[in-house]
């Protein structure tokens, strides 16, 4: 084979085979963008919320939740922020609670906090209150039932719920109440789980 020149044409190798024609060939810029992709996904399914176990240490797997105390003047808000502990704990999977006799660990707390802040006015001035935030704050600690060691020790943690006036004041505070309760333990439950 010669070039137009009459010279000869060195292919090392790359000869056309008869039959094979002119396939166009692939730019490199079109191969990346699929491996792009593919490599974007992997990623993201990577950073996705999954488990593949807990990090806790392997002697403890069960926590008792006692009723927190109640140092507000808000009556029976104790029993409330308990039961929405105990369902945080169940839910997030890592400590499973039991009663006190079959515990690995044990967390107590103690409602410290229980306030309310302004958050927005109406149109009309700063003489109408349209949203507030319902703060509820604890004292948490958390202990080893079999060495005694306090994992967490006197943990100051809070949980709010933002809200709007509607109807009156107390009915629209009470309608808050279990959202700050959840956002609370969700907090404590955190807490106790990133120790490790």
């Amino acid at each position: 084979m010669r070039n137009s020149s009459g010279s000869p044409v060195v292919n090392f190798g790359r000869e056309k085979k008869p039959g094979s024609g002119d396939r166009p060939r692939v730019p490199p810029g079109l191969i990346v963008p699929p491996l792009a992709v593919t490599l974007a996904i992997l990623t993201a399914l990577s950073c996705g919320p999954y488990r593949l176990g807990t990090t806790l240490p392997g002697h403890l797997r069960t926590v008792y939740v006692p009723t927190f105390e109640n140092e507000t003047y808000e009556p029976g808000i104790e029993v409330d922020l308990t039961d929405s502990v105990i369902t945080q704990f169940r839910r997030d999977g890592n400590l499973r609670p039991v009663g006190e006799e079959d515990a690995d660990t044990i967390i107590t707390g103690t409602i410290t906090g229980w306030r309310r802040r302004v958050l927005g006015y109406t149109e009309r001035g700063e003489t109408e209150v349209e949203e507030y935030r319902l703060y509820v704050i604890a004292t948490v600690a958390f202990r080893d039932r079999s060495t005694g060691e306090e994992l967490l020790a006197a943990e100051r943690i809070e949980g709010y719920a933002d809200f709007f006036l509607e109807g009156d004041l107390a009915s629209a505070e009470a309608a808050a109440r279990p959202r700050a309760f959840q956002d609370l333990a969700r907090n404590i439950v955190d807490a106790v789980v990133a120790i490790w």
